[in-house]
């Protein structure tokens, strides 16, 4: 009777290899179920500490350039550069002469373009937007002003 009872037993017992890796499967899908939005969270404040950055950089040579005009224009050639540029004005004893049909360059004093929030692309690679895919991250789209010609809502 008793060997009855003792291979009973043996037929339903499940191995110890199986319940191991179980319990490390479910082990294993509950810490990334857990840790995944954390990480997704973290990739994101990266993303946009990397944007801001690049936006940053920006500024910085904006301002560098704005501050080389000013330091021009703070001295008597640049503000006679200017007068004679702008408005066409001249020295005494000196004649203006209007010549037209050549195409310009640029003014030296021309503010350099303003620098939007988003307008600036962070640098990307192959990783990057591996990672981008795997977290579901979007560059987000700023909103476009409306045009002058326009009036909402008529």
């Amino acid at each position: 009777m008793a060997k009855i009872n003792e291979a009973k037993n043996t037929a339903f017992r499940i191995p110890l290899a199986l319940i191991v890796f179980v319990v490390l499967v479910l082990a294993l899908v509950l810490a990334v179920s857990m840790l995944y939005p954390v990480a997704r969270d973290h990739y994101f404040a990266l993303r946009n500490d990397t944007r801001l950055t690049a936006e940053e950089t920006a500024l910085k040579e904006r301002n560098a350039q704005i501050l080389a005009q000013t330091k021009e224009l703070e001295s008597d050639a640049g503000i006679e550069s200017q007068a004679r540029e702008r408005w066409g004005w001249v020295k005494e004893g000196e004649e203006a002469v209007n010549i037209t049909g050549l195409s310009t360059s640029g003014s030296s004093t021309k503010l350099p373009l303003a620098i939007e929030s988003g307008s600036v692309e962070a640098p990307e690679s192959w990783w990057i937007q591996s990672l981008d895919d795997f977290f579901g991250f979007e560059e987000q789209q700023r909103a476009e002003p409306y045009s002058d010609d326009t009036i909402p809502g008529l």
